[in-house]
């Protein structure tokens, strides 16, 4: 063999290895992309496609989302008033027309989501005693729903005027309690999200035109507030 003739074949040895590795290396990249966008595609959001398996338990504002956003397949326990303190004691119509306690409703079915948004309604009382009850309620629902994910949502701030015109429905104390019931969250391994951080002013108050009374939203901002909810991520 000629020198000619082996250097040709070297170098055609030479490039078919380099674009076998070559080759390889886009079907591995490809590999990857696909994983990459199976992680992305996967669902990493709060809550179920339209709300499915989902409970919501809270106060007038839950009320307000019930009422006024579209809450999809969820089941609903919510009422005017209530707080940690008297949660267990109340019946309402949950997932029908039947009225039942919350124990009734967590026995009856297993939930993948459950979201618990209360405080607004005990800021009158001791701040230690607000917490030691939510924390309370909090374990007592994981108990009774090992499975379900649970979502502890902030407590919404009030408008300016609101605020600085009570000693008891304030934003510094909201702001307080948010920060406990989160390192509640924290602590019993449970999920938090802030709502404030779709409807803030520029001074971390609502503002006033969400409000007609300076303490539960509009109708349409509930609506808002529903979409916002089923489009987050953790």
């Amino acid at each position: 063999m000629d020198m000619r003739r082996y250097c040709y074949l070297s170098f055609l040895l030479v490039g078919m290895a380099v674009f076998g590795l070559w080759t390889g290396g886009i079907e591995v990249y490809a590999k990857q992309e696909e994983v990459s966008d199976e992680l992305v595609t996967e669902s990493n959001h709060v809550f179920p496609d339209n709300f499915r398996n989902v409970l919501f338990i809270g106060d007038s504002r839950t009320v307000g989302l019930y009422e006024y956003g579209e809450l999809g397949e969820a089941d609903v326990f919510a009422k005017c008033g209530i707080g940690v303190f008297d949660l267990w004691n109340i019946e309402v119509c949950c997932g029908g027309n039947e009225k039942k306690t919350l124990g009734q409703a967590l026995t009856q079915k297993q939930y993948e989501t459950i979201h618990l948004m209360l405080g607004i309604n005990e800021l009158g009382y001791p701040t230690e005693e607000i917490l030691k009850k939510y924390r309370e309620t909090v374990e007592q629902i994981q108990n009774m729903q090992p499975q379900a994910r649970i979502i502890l949502g902030s407590n919404l701030h009030v408008t300016s005027n609101k605020s600085e015109g009570s000693t008891v429905y304030n934003n510094p104390k909201i702001d307080g309690l948010n920060s406990e019931i989160q390192q509640i969250g924290q602590e019993l391994n449970c999920y938090y999200i802030d709502s404030n951080e779709r409807f803030d002013d520029m001074q971390g108050n609502l503002p006033n035109e969400c409000s007609s009374d300076g303490l539960h939203m509009s109708g349409k901002y509930y609506a808002e507030w529903v979409q916002w909810l089923r489009e987050k991520t953790l």
